[in-house]
């Protein structure tokens, strides 16, 4: 069996200190306080990263810890259905039924800008978290 990893680009490690930073460093499944390990904790996709659609969509990801990302697997990718249900709680059915469509659309790269975006997001989140805002 062949695996292939996507490669991870800038906006990928921007976005994904966004997704913990504004679970407060806590995995949002067990409760699990990761900032004195910040490697332990995980921005889990649900719809996986080769979705453009839904790469940078902070609807699509949640912050895991190592233990409950390996137990739920990655999202739709495994058809896990405590993900699935962990989602709709997280998000409404009706939001998670359009996440999917979204998924499945169409979207051009454009990582310059994206970068751009995702680092004021960053900065704003960052700012919250440690009390400058």
């Amino acid at each position: 069996m062949a695996f292939f990893s996507i490669k991870r680009k800038p906006t990928d490690v921007v976005f994904s200190k966004i997704v913990r930073i504004r679970a407060k460093w806590k995995c949002e499944r067990c409760g699990k306080d990761c900032s004195q390990n910040k490697g332990m904790l995980h921005c889990s996709h649900y719809y996986g990263r080769s979705r453009e659609a839904t790469r940078y969509e902070l609807d699509n990801c949640v912050a895991f810890c190592f233990h409950c990302h390996q137990e739920l697997g990655h999202g739709d990718a495994t058809g896990h259905e405590e993900y699935k249900k962990f989602m709709i709680n997280r998000i409404g059915p009706e939001r998670f039924d359009s996440l999917f469509i979204q998924s499945e659309s169409y979207k051009k790269k454009d990582d310059k800008e994206t970068l751009i975006a995702l680092n004021e997001i960053y900065k704003r989140e960052d700012d919250k978290f440690n009390g400058r805002i």
